[in-house]
């Protein structure tokens, strides 16, 4: 069976310009409704609450639970459309399939909230190991070293805050829920993740039109 090592980069199905202005939306959109989220929730505290306390509390606080569950389908529904075009171009399907099992667990999380249990859980917990290996993976897009470099910090923060969270737990025997809370902990997690996959989307919209074509046609200035 072939391997793909990395993107192939297909110039008659250059999609990458489309597809990080979809990743970019999704992501800004979801950070944003995040913030606007925990100002509808009375009493809310980052360090104290989850993220997917704000839309599956029972009874439900609106209109803060629908801003939650609506902007995190809609993150879901951009990283597949994003994924799409990608492989179309001809990326690395490593990357995608891993941003694709987020996305599809970020809908997830959407669907069926907190108060649902180990359903949402687990696609929490899915959502989370998938986002920072496609943080990793993303490499193979055929990033710049700058680029490639953060990815790695980014993703290997992220990766290793969720395997102590696997094995401490989330009580007070994990130091960094003692000193972050649980949601201040869950944060550096998810939001390192948002924060590169928004900066790899501002990427992908400048790199479809003018570093790839530039590249293969016209060569380096």
């Amino acid at each position: 069976m072939k391997f793909q090592r990395g993107s192939l980069f297909r110039p008659e199905k250059d999609y990458y310009k489309i597809a990080g202005i979809i990743l970019l939306i999704g992501c800004l959109q979801f950070l944003l409704a995040v913030n606007l989220a925990e100002t509808q929730f009375p009493g809310y505290s980052i360090a104290k609450n989850t993220l997917s306390d704000l839309g599956g509390t029972l009874p439900a606080v609106e209109p803060s639970a629908i801003i939650f569950n609506l902007s995190v389908i809609l993150l879901g529904i951009s990283c597949l459309a994003a994924v799409y075009l990608i492989l179309k171009s001809g990326g690395c399907r490593l990357f995608s399939s891993c941003l694709a099992i987020f996305a599809i667990c970020a809908v997830g999380v959407g669907i069926f909230p907190e108060y649902t249990g180990v359903t949402h859980s687990l696609f929490a917990l899915v959502a989370f190991l998938f986002g920072s290996l496609a943080v990793l993976f993303s490499y193979r897009l055929g990033l710049n070293i700058p680029m490639v470099i953060v990815s790695l910090v980014v993703g290997l923060i992220a990766l290793l805050i969720l395997l102590l969270s696997f094995i401490w737990g989330y009580g007070t025997a994990n130091p960094l829920v003692a000193y972050l809370g649980v949601g201040g902990t869950e944060r550096f997690i998810v939001y390192p993740m948002l924060f590169y996959l928004t900066a790899l989307g501002g990427y992908l919209t400048s790199r479809g039109k003018d570093w790839v074509r530039i590249r293969f046609t016209d060569g380096y200035w």
